[in-house]
C-alpha cells in the first residue's frame, strides 16, 4: 500500500508543478502577443494606473502637438501672404519714382503706372483672400475676423493672476489690415484714363507720406507690414520652441510608460523556454510515476491471485 500512497502522492506533486508551469507559459505568452506586462495572471493594478495616467498624459501631448502644427501653419499663411505684398509694395515704390523723373514724357509715365494699378489691384486681391480655414489673416475689417484668436498650447493651467499659462491670444487680429487703403497706397485709376498721360507733379503726389517721419508713402507702408510681420513671427518663434518642449517631453514620458508597461521580451522568451522544459520534464515524470503505480498494483495483483 506505501507503493500506491507514494505513487498517488507524487501523481499529486507533478500535477500541481504542470498546473502551475502551464499558467506562467499561458502568462508568458500572454505577454509576448500583446507587448504589455499587464495579464489576468499578473494585473499588476498599481503599475497599470501609473502606465495609464502617463497614456493620457501622452495623448494630450499628442493633441498639443497637432494644435501646434495648426498654429504654425496658420502664422506661415499669413507670412506668404505679407512677403508678396511686401515685394509689391517695394515694386511700387520703385515704378513711383522711376515716375516722378522728368526725364520721361507723360505718356511714357502713364504705361509704368498700369503696373502699379495692376499691383495696387492684387495687393487687395490678395489681403481679401489669405484665409486659414475660413479665418482672415490680413483684413481685420473683413467680418469674418474674429474678435480674438487663441493659440492652445496644452492642458488648460493657470498661475496665481488667473491666466492660463498654456494659451497665447492674437487680441489685435482686427487691427491688422494690408488692404491699399489699410497701407495709405493711392489708387491711379483716374490718372490712367488721361490720354495725354500722367504728369510729374501727379508722380510727387502718390509719394507724399501722411507721417512726416517718412520718406514716402510706400515707407509709411512698409512700416505697417514689418509691425504685422513682427508680430506674427514672434508667436511663430514661440510656437516652434513649444513644439520643441513637446517633442521631449513627449519622449521621456514615453520611454517611462515603456519602462512599466512594454514587455521584456529577452526576460519572457527566457521565462516561456524555461516553463516549457519544467512542463515537459512534469510530463515524463508524471507518466513514470504512473507507470510505477501500475506495476505496483499489479504486483500486489499477481501475490492475491
Amino acid at each position: 500500500m506505501s507503493v500506491i500512497s507514494n505513487g498517488r502522492g507524487n501523481t499529486v506533486n507533478l500535477l500541481n508543478i504542470l498546473e502551475r508551469n502551464h499558467s506562467a507559459s499561458a502568462d508568458s505568452l500572454a505577454k509576448l502577443s500583446t507587448g504589455q506586462v499587464f495579464t489576468a495572471q499578473d494585473p499588476r493594478p498599481t503599475e497599470r494606473a501609473i502606465a495609464e495616467g502617463l497614456e493620457v498624459k501622452l495623448r494630450s501631448l499628442s493633441s498639443a502637438k497637432q494644435n501646434i502644427n495648426d498654429g504654425v501653419s496658420l502664422l506661415q499663411t499669413a507670412e506668404s501672404g505679407l512677403s508678396e505684398v511686401t515685394n509689391m509694395v517695394i515694386r511700387m515704390k520703385e515704378i513711383n519714382v522711376a515716375g516722378a523723373s522728368t526725364t520721361i514724357s507723360d505718356r511714357e509715365r502713364r504705361y509704368l503706372f498700369i503696373e502699379y494699378q495692376a499691383l495696387h489691384s492684387e495687393i487687395n486681391r490678395i489681403t481679401n483672400t489669405t484665409e486659414y480655414n475660413g479665418i482672415p489673416l490680413l483684413n481685420g475689417e473683413d467680418p469674418k475676423t474674429p474678435e480674438r484668436m487663441i493659440l492652445r498650447l496644452g492642458d488648460p493651467t493657470s498661475q496665481a493672476e488667473g491666466e492660463n499659462l498654456n494659451e497665447i491670444k492674437l487680441d489685435n487680429i482686427r487691427s491688422i489690415s494690408t488692404t491699399t487703403v489699410g497701407l495709405g497706397l493711392k489708387p491711379v485709376a483716374e490718372l490712367l484714363q488721361e490720354e495725354d498721360g500722367i504728369t510729374v507733379d501727379d508722380a510727387l503726389e502718390l509719394l507724399e507720406p501722411e507721417d512726416d517721419r517718412f520718406g514716402s508713402i510706400y515707407d509709411q507702408a512698409l512700416e505697417k507690414i514689418a509691425e504685422y510681420r513682427a508680430q506674427f513671427g514672434s508667436i511663430q518663434v514661440r510656437l516652434e520652441r513649444a513644439k520643441d518642449y513637446n517633442d521631449v517631453a513627449f519622449e521621456n514620458i514615453s520611454a517611462a510608460k515603456s519602462k512599466i508597461s512594454d514587455t521584456d521580451y529577452a526576460q519572457e522568451v527566457s521565462k516561456l523556454t524555461q516553463t516549457n522544459m519544467l512542463m515537459q520534464t512534469a510530463t515524463a515524470l508524471l507518466t513514470q510515476n504512473n507507470l510505477a503505480a501500475r506495476l505496483g498494483v499489479n504486483m500486489i495483483n499477481s501475490l492475491l491471485s
